[in-house]
């Protein structure tokens, strides 16, 4: 079967050694992001009562969801922490990607009583999970658990709530190939679990009320929305009338203590000026990949519809609507080497994504990482993928740190306090490496 090839035998040691100015927790971090992680059975089990998975955007996992024939995607956690070990690391928190056991050295255990991460069966660190939140307990009428309607990510730092879980850039030639947010959702419905695709606006502004008013958790500081592209209009609205409407009725419930952040396809200056007006107060439009060449390939729709030059243009645009710190792109980092397309040698990749950071925190842009999990049931999980190497990511996280510190901008204002031990991020270390 294509997808994720074996990944080479190494020593960990040594890139600590290799890489002694980095954080252990940025090197082990992103370590877990490529390779995976393994749960036994009982850490399952154990896992099983704390806050699981919610596939609230795409799978992120390493293997299929048909695959898991031990209802992993109902008892793996959201997201854990790992900490002290051997190697006193500090806590780090790491999205869920899950692989088998013969994929990764990754593996977490329940021994004596308490959940452990082994890398190559050598203990490792202390695995600590993030209770339910209050408002999970709750349902909407209709039986809909709040926890579909909003997810509590980052450590319950932010509340993630996806309208709508497809995209319109998708089919022949549109979708972008290294995502699996169509047939994510398309797969989690046949589990028999609770996995709505479209989330009224009453919907969101109740779980929102509850989760902001009615059960105020100090932890919870911002919200993002977030949903596939909309090209055409969606229940008789356009792409910015669509999500400005929703913006409107939890401004009117909730106020306007709370951050919300948008994310959308490129938009316009006057397009991000209705956004701001109805309550936005971060908005980011992904980029995904850098390189000109591999965007049209990787990002085909938006090439398209948009065009990288133009979509960059707008991105850098929305800053003097926004203000610096507030607009966050994200970038897919490593799926630039994917196979057949991507580049042959890790050291190019990384100086072309050093290039992007450059030019966009130049124009006071804060880009965000977000290290590629090889999915199977995207377009790129239909080949076989040679595992990123390591020092990628890591240098890329280097470079993130370096030009974010040359253009002394601020912290990104909705993804969680920065720095080894105080980052709650989940989707890369390159917010550990220090603040």
């Amino acid at each position: 079967m294509p997808g994720k090839m074996p990944y080479v035998k190494y020593d960990l040691d040594k890139y600590f050694e290799k890489y002694s100015a980095v954080p252990k927790e940025v090197i082990v971090k992103e370590d877990i992001l490529r390779l995976g992680v393994y749960l036994t059975d009982a850490a399952l089990e154990e896992s099983s009562k704390y806050t699981t998975k919610s596939y609230y955007l795409f799978s992120y996992d390493q293997t299929d969801v048909e695959d898991m024939q031990r209802n992993e995607f109902l008892k793996a956690p959201e997201e854990f922490k790992f900490k002290g070990g051997p190697y006193g690391l500090l806590p780090s928190n790491n999205k869920t990607c899950m692989d088998k056991e013969t994929n990764t050295p990754y593996k977490i255990d329940f021994v004596d009583g308490k959940l452990q991460l082994f890398w190559e069966k050598n203990y490792l660190a202390d695995v600590e999970l993030r209770q339910k939140p209050p408002y999970y307990r709750h349902k909407l009428p209709d039986g809909t658990p709040y926890s579909d309607i909003a997810t509590s990510v980052f450590w319950g730092y932010s509340t993630f709530c996806t309208i709508l879980r497809s995209c319109q850039y998708w089919g022949a030639k549109e979708e972008c190939i290294f995502c699996d947010i169509n047939t994510n959702a398309k797969k989690q419905s046949k589990t028999g679990r609770p996995f709505m695709l479209y989330k009224k606006i009453d919907d969101v502004v109740t779980v929102l009320d509850t989760i902001f008013n009615k059960e105020r958790e100090p932890i919870n500081h911002q919200i993002t929305l977030t949903g596939g592209a909309l090209i055409k209009p969606f229940s008789g609205k356009k792409n910015v009338d669509f999500y400005a409407d929703y913006i409107r009725a939890i401004r009117e419930k909730i106020g306007h203590r709370w951050t919300i952040h948008l994310q959308t396809t490129a938009l316009t200056k006057d397009e991000c000026k209705v956004l701001k007006d109805a309550g936005v107060d971060a908005h980011h439009s992904n980029i995904e990949v850098w390189d000109k060449e591999k965007f049209e390939i990787y990002a085909p729709a938006k090439a398209k519809q948009v065009g990288r030059d133009e979509w960059i243009k707008r991105v850098c645009d929305s800053v003097d609507v926004f203000g610096e710190g507030n607009v966050c792109p994200t970038f897919v980092c490593g799926a630039e080497m994917a196979r057949p397309w991507g580049f042959t040698k890790w050291e190019d990749a990384a100086k072309s994504m050093a290039k992007g950071w450059d030019y966009l925190m130049s124009h006071g842009v804060t880009p965000r990482s977000s290290s590629w999990v090889i999915e199977p049931s995207s377009l790129l999980g239909q080949y076989d993928q040679p595992v990123v190497p390591l020092d990628y990511f890591i240098e890329v996280d280097i470079a993130w740190y370096e030009t974010w510190r040359k253009y002394n901008l601020p912290p990104l204002r909705n993804f969680s306090p920065m720095g080894p031990g105080r980052s709650l991020s989940i989707n890369s270390g390159h917010l550990d490496m220090g603040h």
